[in-house]
């Protein structure tokens, strides 16, 4: 039986943990383990490492279920390692990948985002993390691919959750390669949209990175400054978690200023509840606070935002995936 302190020990060490993952996705192990188990000497030799070493964190990462020592310094796969395979559509290894680069060494400074409740990322790197991935192509191309992991099934379930039939045009604000509204107008063969990002996703998007787009106007802008107009419907999923409530308000205020006298926004966005369950976006919500400054919030949170936009909340809309869309008319 673990007693509590020794509980209190393998928490602190998460860290180890964390970061063999990242080393084991880095070295696409579980690619080379797909057809079989292997020694961890052939492991080493195919991946240039040192064969001792590598084996300490296999050990260590059997020892949490991601892989199996089948006999000694032999490993095969396992249900959670075969989710680290590059060829799996919604893998989260990309996104373990992102989050213990530079992510990582920003929490080192956890502190600084308690204290002042601004983002450590920006006092680690010297500006911040969107900024500094402007700057930065590979770490930038890994950060879409994490991302376009993390929304796998969750576009889908958006767009399935919400009826768009009354309307005739939806503007996705933010939404990079396009997955959303890809999944939007398949669905719906009346709707025309538009995709509105940054230059880098609206090239991604024109590339066919996030899928079919027909019936689509692409807008590359800033939704701090100003979004398309005269359209029935606004969607930004996963938009306004990643900005403090000043800026969250802005972003939908434009929003509200672009539309239809009859339209509205919808806010698809992961729902952080109360109570002491243990819950992946609690942890998120701990990323954001170091990373980007931005915010997971409640539903009474969301609403004091739609409220100060000059919104009214309608509803929210749960859906198959653990995200939910909270509706905001003018």
């Amino acid at each position: 039986m673990t007693i509590p302190a020794e509980k209190l020990i393998r928490l602190g060490f998460g860290f180890a943990v964390s970061q063999a993952l990242r080393v084991v996705a880095d070295l696409e192990i579980a690619d080379r383990l797909a057809d079989g188990e292997q020694s961890v000497d052939d492991l080493a030799a195919q991946t240039s490492t040192h064969a001792d070493a590598l084996y300490r964190i296999m050990r260590l990462l059997a020892a949490e279920g991601v892989f199996r020592e089948t006999s000694e310094r032999r490993f095969g796969q396992t249900e959670l390692s075969s989710l680290l395979r590059s060829d799996q559509r919604s893998s989260p290894r990309d996104l373990i990948r992102m989050i213990n680069s530079e992510p990582y060494l920003a929490f080192a400074q956890l502190g600084h985002s308690v204290q002042t409740g601004l983002p450590a990322f920006d006092e680690t790197f010297g500006k911040s993390r969107f900024d500094w991935l402007a700057d930065h192509p590979a770490e930038a191309a890994l950060f879409q691919s994490a991302m376009i992991a993390l929304s796998q099934g969750s576009n889908e379930a958006v767009a399935e959750a919400y009826d768009f039939t009354p309307f005739s045009k939806v503007v996705d604000i933010g939404g990079g390669h396009g997955q959303l509204l890809s999944a939007i107008l398949a669905r719906h063969p009346h709707l025309s949209g538009v995709l509105y990002d940054l230059p880098s996703g609206i090239a991604a998007a024109r590339a066919g990175a996030g899928g079919h787009l027909p019936r689509t106007d692409f807008v590359a802008g800033d939704f701090f400054e100003s979004v398309p107009a005269g359209a029935d419907v606004y969607v930004l999923k996963k938009v306004i978690h990643d900005w403090n409530d000043e800026k969250a308000v802005m972003i939908l205020r434009k929003c509200r200023d672009a539309m239809k006298s009859d339209g509205r926004v919808l806010v698809a966005e992961t729902i952080v509840h109360s109570g002491n369950e243990p819950e992946s976006i609690k942890l998120i919500d701990a990323q954001m606070l170091v990373v980007t400054g931005g915010v997971e919030r409640t539903v009474t949170q969301y609403a004091a935002l739609f409220e100060a936009a000059g919104l009214r909340f309608e509803r929210v809309i749960p859906t198959v995936r653990p995200i939910s869309i909270l509706e905001a008319l003018r």
